[in-house]
């Protein structure tokens, strides 16, 4: 059973190599920006949500006028960054280096996607198992998420969350998600113990 599983990760990380092929020119910057291998990476990310979201606050677009946008800019970038970069890069530029890098993100890539899809199996295996269980638990997320959203601005939500998602990946890899989750904890228990 390792096996199999070990050669179905590998299968997964080979067909999203693949898929990734014309995007690797942008893939390992990007992936530097998000672990924070430079200082200021983090003030880039926020500086760069923040102006996004602030011209979306300015200019008021309705809800289908942003999405339409969203996705024109999303099929722009699909048609011309492959485009582009075939014509600035030459084969020479990719290296032996470069190539173990994107299968080191590829790696981690297909983990944190197979990682999902077994939480969706396990979200999916309760709710045939435990069906009041999930379904309490179901009825009592998408009432406080219904407040929060009634409560806070939609806008404000969305950028906190976009910032969480993009920060995320840094945090994890400088560690400092599980140093905050321990000064939090130290300061917890030491209150308690007071």
């Amino acid at each position: 059973m390792p096996d199999n599983a070990s050669s179905e990760k590998e299968k997964h990380m080979k067909q999203l190599k693949r898929k990734m092929e014309c995007w690797r020119e942008v893939v390992l910057p990007l992936n530097s920006i998000l672990l924070w291998e430079k200082s200021w990476y983090p003030a880039l990310i926020l500086g760069l949500t923040t102006t996004i979201f602030c011209m979306i606050w300015i200019l008021e677009p309705a809800l289908l006028t942003l999405i339409s946008l969203t996705l024109l800019v999303l099929a722009l970038v699909d048609y011309f960054v492959p485009t582009i970069i075939s014509i600035w890069s030459t084969a020479n530029s990719w290296t032996g280096q470069k190539e173990k890098k994107l299968n080191e993100i590829c790696h981690n890539l297909s983990e944190a996607i197979l990682q999902l899809q077994n939480l969706w199996t396990s979200v999916v295996n309760m709710r045939n198992s435990r069906p009041n269980f999930f379904y309490g638990m179901i009825i009592l997320s998408l009432t406080l998420f219904a407040w929060l959203g009634n409560t806070i601005n939609n806008l404000l939500l969305s950028y906190i969350a976009v910032n969480a998602i993009l920060l995320t990946p840094g945090f994890r890899y400088k560690g400092r998600a599980r140093s905050a989750v321990r000064y939090i904890h130290n300061y917890l228990t030491q209150d308690k113990l007071s």
